[in-house]
């Protein structure tokens, strides 16, 4: 009895998470029945003028209308059915390694054994107390910017939140379908306002002898849109912004915490970098759904690593930092046949700061 019970309950819950996408999908249907066949096809608002030219702007609109549709509607269904990635297994703890750290964690402290395994592992986050993050449900060290979450029930990679109009995590495996879907949501309702705003007047009036259905839908469906855009389109910026500063949701609220300490910069490369990890290096792919993220979602560079792409783009002779010499100054000193034996050289060279910005070619006569 108690398992019909677990069942049952189980049961109406994937049900209850289901909800918010059966009702987003319905409004969706609602509005795409609106729009194109109360406003366009079955003739209850006649356009302004039955000429060829209208005739073709009516179905140039909707095409376009069309094409932004099946990008929203592929960005939301990838949302909602992309299987995250799972953390490599590199992170995982072996059954003997389980049963250490939880006899030690027991007993006091299993954070010199997390030490150890983590020692060849790329990760620079760690907890509130400067420990390594580790998750005791999946038995795994945490990746960089990795979290658990209780509803799947698993760890999720660069996790940004779970979204209930999704019933999924969004996180680095779906986080540029989201952004997407956002973004084409609130083109969609935008259009929809701008272009059956003429539409939405003449619902208003007498004049014309559409019956009251039609006029309640085409009122009703246009606050509706109106509503949403204003709603949804705050979200699309905040998530925007994330996007550009390397961030997601639960770092914008907590900073990351490294062996120094937070550091709300950690993972920030420049907007080009920032962009490039979500929407790829491709121009023509970034606006399409499909997966052009860079990484495998368990690794980052932080703002300290060196991008080497970067480094050597940067024209020679451009005085950036990034144009010094990789050979060390000790070289250069040789050959210039200094010693440092001399009283004057140390002096001039004992302040690193002076020594940073000394040009390499000149020397002082002594």
């Amino acid at each position: 009895m108690a398992r019909f019970l677990a069942g049952c309950s189980r049961t109406c819950m994937r049900i209850v998470q289901w909800m918010p996408v059966v009702i987003v999908s319905a409004i969706l249907i609602w509005g795409y029945y609106v729009y194109v066949y109360v406003m366009n096809i079955s003739g209850k608002f006649p356009k302004h003028s039955s000429s060829h030219i209208s005739t073709l702007i009516s179905v140039l609109l909707l095409l376009f209308m069309h094409v932004l549709l099946v990008l929203q509607l592929v960005s939301y269904l990838r949302c909602i059915f992309t299987q995250h990635e799972a953390i490599p297994e590199e992170f995982y703890l072996t059954d003997e390694q389980v049963e250490r750290f939880q006899r030690q964690d027991t007993v006091g402290d299993g954070q010199p054994l997390l030490r150890e395994v983590a020692t060849d592992l790329p990760v620079h986050t760690r907890t509130t107390n400067r420990g390594i993050r580790y998750c005791k449900y999946c038995k795994a060290i945490k990746p960089d910017r990795c979290h658990h979450c209780s509803i799947c029930n698993r760890c999720i990679l660069k996790m940004d939140h779970h979204c209930p109009w999704v019933n999924n995590c969004v996180g680095y495996s779906n986080y540029k379908f989201f952004v997407l879907f956002l973004f084409y949501t609130v083109v969609l309702l935008l259009y929809f306002c701008i272009t059956g705003l003429y539409d939405f007047i003449r619902s208003w009036s007498d004049t014309l002898k559409e019956d009251r259905a039609a006029k309640f839908n085409v009122i009703l469906c246009f606050f509706v849109c109106a509503c949403f855009a204003v709603s949804i389109a705050p979200l699309l910026f905040f998530h925007l912004y994330l996007v550009m500063s390397n961030k997601c949701t639960l770092e914008n609220l907590a900073a990351p915490i490294t062996a120094d300490g937070p550091d709300q910069k950690l993972f920030d490369r420049g907007v080009r970098g920032n962009l490039r990890q979500v929407f790829g290096r491709s121009c023509l792919l970034a606006l399409l759904p499909v997966h052009t993220s860079e990484g495998n979602g368990a690794s980052f560079p932080t703002s300290r690593d060196r991008d080497d792409d970067e480094w050597n783009t940067v024209p020679v002779g451009s005085g950036g930092s990034r144009n010094r010499d990789p050979e060390p100054r000790t070289s250069e000193l040789d050959r210039d046949g200094l010693t440092s034996g001399d009283d004057s050289e140390v002096e001039i060279f004992a302040n690193r700061e002076l020594a940073e910005t000394q040009p390499l070619t000149q020397t002082t006569e002594v």
